[in-house]
């Protein structure tokens, strides 16, 4: 199982904003094999979702699934979902409240708002266009990886950073 190194905050290049995926690219053996490391870096790293320019490719694409995910043992599970140049609209008004943390920030929570449900449309890693509806932590986890497709950290979109706090603390009193 090939795996790709996740690259931490302070590189330049998680405040880019990455450039559009070439359709005529993806059927390419070699798209298609950066999209399984891709996948398999977010699995072997227990991420619920991962960003192209989270291992320094700086292209609009992420990857995202929930499957007996050890770092959120109490959220629900969503299949894997391959976004190449996504767009995201919310659904409606309602905002959750959302601890995250992130590959690129190890070991970091902070709370923060986001869209309950939001409708994201792209393509997938056949070219194919979709279009979803995603709702609670489906549509938090997608909402944080369009994020970092335009040079954007979950620490940018807090209002108040007394919740920043370190993975064991979080565990301890927010749990």
């Amino acid at each position: 199982m090939n795996t790709l190194s996740v690259i931490k905050m302070g590189h330049p290049n998680l405040r880019k904003i990455a450039s559009p995926v070439p359709l005529d690219q993806l059927q390419s053996p070699r798209y298609q094999e950066f999209i399984d490391h891709l996948i398999n870096t977010m699995r072997a790293e227990d991420g619920a979702g991962i960003a192209a320019p989270q291992v320094d490719v700086v292209e609009r694409i992420f990857v995202m699934e929930v499957d007996n995910n050890p770092r959120y043992p109490d959220k629900p599970s969503f299949p894997l979902l391959v976004a190449i140049n996504p767009e995201i609209k919310p659904i409606g008004t309602k905002q959750v409240e959302s601890w995250e943390g992130c590959l690129s920030i190890p070991n970091i929570r902070g709370k923060l708002m986001r869209w309950a449900q939001v409708k994201i449309t792209g393509y997938d890693r056949d070219g194919h266009f979709f279009e979803k509806e995603l709702s609670d932590f489906a549509a938090v986890v997608a909402q944080h990886e369009l994020d970092h497709l335009n040079g954007i950290l979950f620490i940018d979109r807090m209002k108040d950073m007394k919740s920043l706090c370190f993975q064991a603390e979080y565990e301890r009193f927010y749990l």
